[in-house]
């Protein structure tokens, strides 16, 4: 009976000590639940402020407001619009005799229009050679399709 007893009393050792053992980690990952918990609840706050944010900033007014500040920009006028055939003549000069967008405005609206603020000048493009083979399938697709 003495080695039963013994057994036993091994067995129910080990038994205490992997109970002890399990509940220690079940503490543990209960722990890192709640830290995970309460940082997604975090998050969440922070995307609602952000998101309360980004509404803020992207109301048409104030970017209007910021634009005409800032860029110096304005509401577009009927003379600074381009329609699809107007822009296919003039991406082919050569057939049509015009030169560039600021004639096609130009015919539009003669007035003058109000100066906005000098900006750096830029260099002029080159001229308009058969370097642009490749464009004109395309255009002629453009205008089949229109």
């Amino acid at each position: 009976m003495r080695r039963s007893t013994l057994l036993w009393s091994v067995l129910a050792f080990a038994v205490v000590i992997g109970l002890f053992v399990v509940k220690h980690r079940v503490q543990t990952l209960e722990d890192s639940l709640h830290a995970l918990n309460a940082e997604i609840i975090a998050d969440r706050d922070a995307i609602q402020v952000m998101q309360a944010e980004w509404s803020y900033l992207n109301q048409p007014a104030r970017l209007e407001a910021l634009s005409k500040r800032w860029l110096g920009m304005d509401v577009p006028v009927s003379a600074q619009t381009v329609s699809m055939q107007e822009l296919l003549d003039q991406s082919a000069p050569e057939q049509t005799g015009k030169t560039g967008l600021t004639e096609i405005a130009a015919r539009k609206n003669p007035t003058p229009k109000p100066t906005l603020p000098q900006r750096p000048a830029r260099t002029p493009a080159p001229p308009a050679s058969d370097n642009n083979d490749w464009l004109k399938p395309i255009l002629a697709k453009l205008k089949k399709s229109q």
